[in-house]
């Protein structure tokens, strides 16, 4: 059984003992009870926000490819997308995302170095409005979160600081062609683990073929202002959909009286801690930090059955929508095999 099937039945089989665990602490009835009497609309807007999370992302990519590569389709950018979010949900650390987006776009004919440069500059642009994004939200609510839970403030603090070095070295790493390569080492193995690509050493030859057209790519999307300001405000729109989510689940439970800005720092909290977590889908860490933080909000009653409901929409989403993409890029190349 190789790694991604292993990773699958692991993010998978969380859920059930999550689900266990949820039954064994309220019991089976209390579980239904609450599930029942949930207001439908308030879920349904919440997968709405977590739709809207992926078409944002999927914009990006699109306004980017679309201005290095010539004319390109937003449902084929919302297809790699899809593909990255079911990778990066099965995967520790996120690290199976990028890897197969880049698979994914030179199969549509995208050239390597090309197509590695949009995926690091759209990274960087994640990366970058994620920590000013962060920045502004610790300036505005420490007061609050402070004041209700001061022991966890330093670890917010760890995480943005994490977040903002992830940034300084992908800047570093992107003006300098030794780290490029060096990168496409790393690649190289992530890909073999994957299973994703079979002939390895052509692969590495084509992206060292590709590394000139890499550098040259990000130094005209940097040159673009306007390609950047586009694909800052769709990243930002993309974030706020996310964060907005434990606010719907919150007022499909009926109740009312927090602030939506509350929670939308406090879902940005848990996503710098959760990204600390070595295991696919930030087992563990997300719902523990989702618990530690969305406690203030929820009661002791409905606080684990808002996290399944959580983790429904934002990570097991991601697993059964993502895993169509995969299945139609496999159908692709099997249909392809055969007219060969």
């Amino acid at each position: 059984m190789n790694k991604t099937k292993f990773n699958l039945i692991v993010g998978l089989s969380s859920g059930i003992i999550f689900i266990v665990l949820i039954i064994l602490t309220n019991g089976w009835s209390d579980l239904i009870h609450q599930l029942s009497h949930l207001n439908l609309i308030w879920l349904i807007l919440g997968f709405s926000f977590m739709v809207l999370y992926w078409i944002f992302e999927s914009k990006t990519l699109h306004v980017i490819i679309a201005y290095l590569n010539g004319k390109y389709k937003f449902t084929s950018a919302f297809k790699i997308t899809m593909m990255g979010q079911f990778f990066n949900s099965i995967t520790p650390f996120a690290t199976g995302g990028q890897p197969a987006q880049l698979y994914g776009l030179t199969k549509e004919g995208i050239e390597t170095g090309t197509a590695g440069s949009i995926l690091m500059i759209k990274f960087i642009i994640y990366q970058s409005v994620l920590t000013i994004y962060s920045l502004i939200l610790i300036l505005w609510k420490t007061p609050f979160f402070t004041q209700r839970m001061s022991h966890l403030f330093y670890l917010i603090i760890l995480g943005f600081t994490v977040n903002t070095s992830v940034i300084v070295f992908l800047i570093v790493f992107s003006s300098h062609k030794g780290l490029t390569h060096k990168f496409v080492i790393i690649l190289s193995k992530i890909l073999i683990k994957l299973n994703i690509v079979k002939d390895i050493e052509k692969f590495k030859k084509s992206i060292d073929d590709n590394l000139e057209q890499f550098h040259e790519d990000i130094l005209i999307i940097k040159d673009n202002k306007i390609l950047m300001l586009k694909s800052a405000i769709f990243t930002a729109l993309q974030l706020t959909s996310f964060f907005t989510i434990p606010y719907c689940i919150y007022r499909s439970f009926g109740m009312n009286g927090v602030k939506i800005s509350n929670m939308i720092a406090a879902n940005s909290f848990v996503m710098m801690l959760a990204s600390f977590v070595p295991l696919p889908g930030a087992i563990g860490g997300a719902e523990g930090g989702f618990y530690m933080f969305f406690s203030l909000f929820f009661s002791k009653k409905n606080i684990m059955s808002a996290i399944l409901l959580w983790r429904l929409l934002t990570f097991y989403s991601c697993i059964i929508f993502g895993s169509f993409a995969v299945m139609n890029l496999s159908s692709s190349e099997k249909l392809l095999k055969k007219k060969n």
